[in-house]
């Protein structure tokens, strides 16, 4: 038995069935094969405001209002026990963003509905299928192997082949091509809780809506995250090499809330209803995320820290932007790796950005710094604040980590002109070194040329 379709995609979550949509609205024979039955637990529930213009791509948006998910607004930063909190909203720069503000989900149900969209627009979806390999003719993907879970498997040919497997990597792993990175060998602990007050997330100028709540902890950090129907997501990422004298993904949770008396305090009446979920060795990235006739997309092409919630608007992007490149292709009958790599250029650009502030945040964390962090800069200096923000909320073709350094630099030098004299004002701290050098590198990094300033840039 053999069947064909114009594209075959892997994996139906944001990604795969972002592309899928796309593609079928295109007019393409489009084939989705999910490992599992939706609606199914998935962790990534706090969203940016930059997805609303990619779910009006999708046509989700209207769907999406009516579940009635809790309204996001911003975030909160409470770092190093201090009392005094960082709460960052969109909505003080709404000119960035068509809505500037977002929602908390459960992934279940957002997911669900992306998948169910996908199928609306014509492609054809199958779930509870595993995909077992992925046929290669030299280096052109032609296909995969694949069948219902425990069942038969056979072949399914394409013209092209959308890996959109999660964490499974299953092009990059057979190929060699997934890299992880050493400088963030995190690991995950999260679970589900009932019960769990969220009158500390909310705003009084926004009584209606939360906020995501991020606290740093020795060797970490946690979120907390209110959901619908009484339910909060709550997750701690730490250093691997800190949490290995840990044993156990519930005692390495219960050591980093133990640590944290907000987030004690808030559990201390609530129910844990799931089990104790783990991510290990949390980023990677790929060499490359295309080939002759192939792409990887969403989390089979990476898989980025959650500390600023990129992840899925990183695969709904990439799954419309690998759409649009392979819809092309396959109009012109050239698809081919050298076509296809418009699709990661694009992709790629973000990206780094966000993969910088990353590793930026984890030097904030390592350094304890509770007087001077950008964080708490942001509080004094309107430039930065604009430009943390932006980035924060996902317009990250908007502003780059050397524009929030260089507004954070210029804070810190504005301060000490009211208490110094100006011939002191060499930048020798932590953040006008790590703009010097961020400088230096500039030309030699594609991924932060052409950065608009905070307040010139387009709409995206």
């Amino acid at each position: 038995m053999q069947e064909n379709f114009d594209v075959v995609i892997a994996g139906g979550g944001p990604a795969g069935a972002s592309a899928a949509t796309l593609l079928a609205q295109y007019g393409h024979r489009v084939l989705v094969l999910e490992r599992e039955r939706f609606p199914r637990f998935h962790i990534g529930e706090s969203l940016l405001p930059a997805l609303w213009p990619l779910w009006e791509r999708l046509g989700v948006t209207e769907k999406l209002r009516e579940i009635g998910f809790v309204v996001k607004q911003g975030v909160n930063f409470r770092l190093f026990n201090d009392p005094d909190q960082v709460k960052l909203f969109a909505g003080e720069f709404p000119q960035y963003f068509v809505c500037p503000w977002t929602y908390h989900v459960e992934r279940s149900k957002f997911d669900e509905i992306l998948l169910d969209n996908a199928a609306e627009n014509g492609a054809e979806v199958r779930q509870e299928w595993t995909v077992a390999d992925v046929l290669m003719e030299g280096d052109r993907a032609v296909g995969i192997v694949a069948g219902p879970n425990d069942g038969p498997t056979h072949e399914i040919r394409a013209q092209v082949v959308i890996d959109a497997t999660g964490r499974n990597c299953l092009l990059s792993r057979k190929l060699g091509l997934r890299r992880p990175d050493p400088a963030l060998n995190k690991i995950s602990h999260f679970a589900h809780f009932q019960g769990a007050p969220r009158e500390f997330t909310m705003d009084p100028d926004l009584p209606e809506s939360v906020m995501t709540d991020i606290h740093s902890v020795e060797g970490g950090w946690i979120w907390y995250i209110p959901l619908r129907d009484d339910l909060v997501s709550v997750g701690v990422v730490l250093d691997a090499k800190y949490a290995g004298h840990l044993k156990g993904p519930q005692k390495r949770f219960d050591y980093a809330i133990e640590t944290c008396p907000v987030v004690k305090n808030a559990l201390a009446g609530s129910r844990q209803i799931t089990e104790m979920h783990t991510i290990s060795n949390i980023s990677y990235l790929n060499d490359s995320f295309v080939g002759d006739g192939y792409a990887m997309i969403g989390d089979a092409s990476m898989f980025v820290d959650p500390i600023f919630s990129a992840g899925v608007t990183i695969a709904i992007r990439g799954g419309i932007l690998a759409a649009e490149a392979i819809h092309e292709g396959l109009t012109t009958g050239d698809t081919s790796a050298e076509r296809l790599r418009t699709y990661e250029d694009q992709i790629r650009h973000p990206m780094s950005r966000i993969f910088k502030m990353i590793r930026n945040w984890y030097d904030l964390l390592a350094r304890g710094d509770s007087a001077s962090n950008i964080f708490k800069l942001s509080q004094r200096a309107p430039l930065l604040r604009e430009r943390m923000i932006v980035m924060f909320s996902g317009g990250y073709d908007k502003v780059d980590l050397d524009g929030i350094l260089s507004a954070a630099v210029e804070c810190e030098q504005a301060a000490a002109l009211a208490a110094l004299n100006a011939d002191a004002l060499a930048p020798t701290d932590g953040l006008a070194l790590a703009l010097r050098q961020r400088r230096g590198k500039r030309e030699n990094d594609p991924g932060t040329q052409g950065a608009a300033p905070a307040g010139a840039a387009q709409q995206s």
